[in-house]
């Protein structure tokens, strides 16, 4: 056989086995489509806090069994987180900054209709900041109101305003400040001072429709200054979603989250193919490689796809002395099986306590 009619067949044997390959590709997409259906609905969550980690996704899945849209079900699930006084990164009972006062961050994102988000910064005196995040989304022409602006829209609609600072967290900032230095006259009893973190608090819902929606709330870094406003309530950067992809969420150090837009750049690589833990993973190497490969902070990443798919990645993680437990991993899970926590990806060793000592840490 000549050359010239090797190169003939091979070209008529490809014309053969991609007219095959149709119909069958399009078999394989018709079964595929009800194997995404029964892995919906779908909550996920960055919370793996022992207090309310269970509570967070069981409460999202009773909306859901009931028919109840992604919207809904995120908002009830970091209701739980915000209202809860033992947990003290988010809400009510969250640790102060470093004045003593309480401000929120939370956004909200809504696949079903258009992808549309609100989000409140720096917001004082209200428990439930993801609530109020709501409202702007769908009762206002902004996305973004901080502050006085803030409280003010949340009053107007309805929201009670209350003391957020519990007698715990109360207790909290009086032994940071009686550890904080020893050029001041602050006197600490004892050594005991390391209150347990919680964590920003990302839920991400898909429901039986296969919409998907995304809350984000947090109190931000413990004794942070005042005015300071993470990744939580900027969109793309703690929290995105687009309903023909999927959602993502961070949570850590949330100033790097900003710097690459995390939660948009997750998206956007499962846009172009990547799985969810592929694209947490993705993120946080990035973010590693702006720091040469060492930094000393975190960054957790959360994702779900529209097929029902997804993952997480940290970036470091801190070794707890007490515990002997690495904190900062790990997510959990709920759907048709019901709660569990997977471990995710750790990208870099973890930190040690004297690196953690020397950072932020939320």
């Amino acid at each position: 056989m000549t050359a010239q009619e090797m190169k003939r067949r091979s070209f008529f044997a490809g014309l053969v086995g991609a007219w095959m390959a149709g119909p069958m590709s399009r078999k394989l997409s018709a079964r595929s489509a009800p194997a995404a259906a029964l892995r919906r609905p779908l909550v996920v969550t960055s919370k793996t806090n022992r207090y309310v980690k269970e509570a967070v996704t069981r409460a999202a899945w009773d909306v859901l069994r009931k028919g109840g849209s992604a919207l809904d079900a995120a908002e009830k699930a970091v209701n739980v987180s915000e209202l809860d006084p033992r947990d003290a990164s988010v809400g009510y009972g969250g640790d102060p900054n470093e004045e003593g006062f309480l401000q929120l961050d939370a956004a909200v994102m809504d696949g079903a209709r258009g992808n549309i988000a609100g989000a409140v910064a720096s917001l004082e005196n209200i428990k439930t900041p993801c609530s109020v995040a709501r409202k702007v989304m769908e009762r206002t022409d902004h996305v973004l109101l901080v502050g006085k602006g803030a409280l003010k829209y949340a009053k107007l609609q309805g929201f009670k305003e209350e003391d957020l600072l519990t007698d715990t967290a109360r207790q909290h900032y009086r032994d940071w400040k009686e550890n904080l230095s020893d050029r001041d006259y602050y006197i600490p009893p004892d050594k005991r001072f390391k209150p347990e973190g919680g964590g920003t608090i990302n839920v991400l819902v898909l429901d039986a429709q296969g919409d998907i929606a995304g809350i984000t709330s947090t109190v931000g870094h413990r004794f942070k200054m005042v005015g300071r406003v993470g990744d939580s309530p900027i969109i793309g950067a703690g929290l995105y979603v687009d309903n023909a992809v999927g959602a993502a969420g961070a949570t850590g150090h949330g100033e790097e989250s900003i710097k690459v837009c995390a939660s948009f750049l997750a998206v956007e690589k499962m846009r172009e193919g990547l799985s969810p833990e592929e694209a947490c993973r993705y993120v946080c190497r990035r973010v590693s490689d702006r720091h040469s490969g060492r930094p000393l902070f975190n960054l957790k990443m959360v994702a779900l796809n529209k097929n029902g798919d997804y993952g997480c990645c940290a970036l470091r993680g801190m070794n707890d002395p007490a515990t002997k437990k690495v904190v900062g991993l790990g997510f959990a899970v709920h759907d048709a099986r019901g709660h569990r926590v997977e471990p995710g990806l750790l990208v870099l060793p973890p930190m040690t306590e004297a690196e953690a000592k020397s950072v932020p840490w939320r």
